[in-house]
């Protein structure tokens, strides 16, 4: 499933990306632009904007909460979605390109000197070139996963 997310709701296009989500960002107005490219690309609208309403060729999902966890725990509810493992950080939390793996020995020059030194597995976006490697981002997103996978399973 692919999103498209309006301008107001860009953490939320960030988290999806980090869960391995395509998640487009766009301004909403004009509304015509969104509802196009919503329809071209295939796209479910994610948006806490009441003017953009769903249409006969799109989906538009309502997110009604404010806080970026209650916002994700709803996309994943209202949709039947689940967070896969095997997805996760596969994407540029920024472009919204997939990763790919990079040799270590390729960023060297790229990241800090205790980073090199203590991890062994990198990726890179092809894009933006930004470097990712897991740390303590990549340990605080999880503990966010693993609540809402636990707030799945209660519900």
């Amino acid at each position: 499933m692919k999103f498209l997310v309006t301008e107001e709701s860009g953490r939320l296009a960030r988290w999806l990306r980090l869960m391995g989500f395509d998640a487009a960002h766009i301004a909403t107005y004009p509304l015509s632009a969104v509802y196009c490219a919503a329809h071209n690309e295939g796209r479910v609208i994610l948006t806490r904007n009441r003017r953009v309403k769903p249409g006969a060729r799109v989906r538009v999902v309502q997110v009604e909460r404010t806080a970026l966890e209650g916002q994700l725990q709803e996309v994943l509810t209202k949709l039947s979605l689940r967070i896969d493992d095997g997805r996760m950080f596969s994407r540029c939390d920024r472009c919204n390109v997939p990763v790919e793996g990079i040799e270590k020995a390729r960023v060297k020059a790229r990241v800090p000197d205790y980073v090199y030194q203590t991890q062994e597995d990198f990726h890179a976006c092809p894009s933006c070139h930004r470097i990712y490697w897991a740390a303590t981002h990549w340990e605080r997103a999880q503990r966010l996963f693993d609540r809402l996978r636990r707030a799945a399973h209660d519900a």
